[in-house]
């Protein structure tokens, strides 16, 4: 192999499909693995299924408990000035066998998520031992441990309602479901893994070529 013919096939074109292609793989390669993984329902961890930091989850939400943070997002403008907040999402507690766990709900379903809880509250409270919520909310994700802002919400909400240091350290490592569509993790890992193909064969033609020429015939070799 010429290496200064190899080198000369990588031009512009070639970095560029290399490194979006590698951004694209990058962003979605960890999140890759837990499409492949079988999904846990939210019943399954209400039945005593383990999960831990990478589990894939998605079904339908059973019961939820209040809210503990919301999400909110605003845009920074050249000048530095910004535009209002406007909410986001919510973080709800769902019960698990063993514990909680976290669940960073889109805003799109916060009124749905907080007719829920509502309902939650009623069945803990109803002396009917079949009771069940009538709301479904389906969502899927992946389980992630809190970041230290929202593990800080999550420990003062507990707090605010009497709990110690020493029970919230019992509850655990806290866990939290975030959502994410994996159609569109595998959709992009593919075109991940596409863009750097095709510039992978671009350079073999490209070093074809250069190596053994056109395979066209010369001028001078025409009858």
């Amino acid at each position: 192999m010429d290496i200064k013919k190899l080198i000369h096939c990588i031009r512009k074109d070639v970095l560029i499909l290399l490194a979006a292609g590698g951004i694209v793989l990058y962003q979605t390669a960890p999140d890759i693995v837990a499409c492949i993984r079988p999904a846990i329902s939210f019943q399954d961890m209400l039945d005593g299924e383990e999960v831990k930091p990478g589990s894939r989850i998605a079904g339908n939400v059973v019961y939820s408990f209040d809210s503990f943070a919301t999400e909110s997002t605003y845009t920074r403008y050249s000048d530095g000035s910004r535009s209002g907040s406007r909410k986001s999402g919510k973080y709800y507690l769902l019960p698990m066998a063993d514990g909680f766990i976290g669940l960073k709900c889109r805003q799109v379903d916060v009124a749905a998520m907080d007719q829920l809880t509502d309902e939650t509250y009623e069945i803990l409270m109803s002396s009917d031992s079949g009771a069940k919520a009538t709301t479904e909310i389906y969502t899927q994700g992946i389980v992630r441990e809190m970041d230290k802002e929202i593990a800080g919400l999550y420990q003062r909400y507990w707090e605010d309602n009497g709990f110690t240091q020493e029970d919230i350290e019992a509850l655990g490592t806290p866990l939290l479901i975030e959502y994410l569509s994996f159609n569109a993790v595998r959709i992009g890992f593919a075109i991940g893994v596409l863009m750097v193909l095709i510039a992978v064969f671009i350079v073999f033609v490209r070093y074809r070529k250069a190596y053994e020429g056109s395979g066209l015939r010369r001028a001078e070799d025409l009858p």
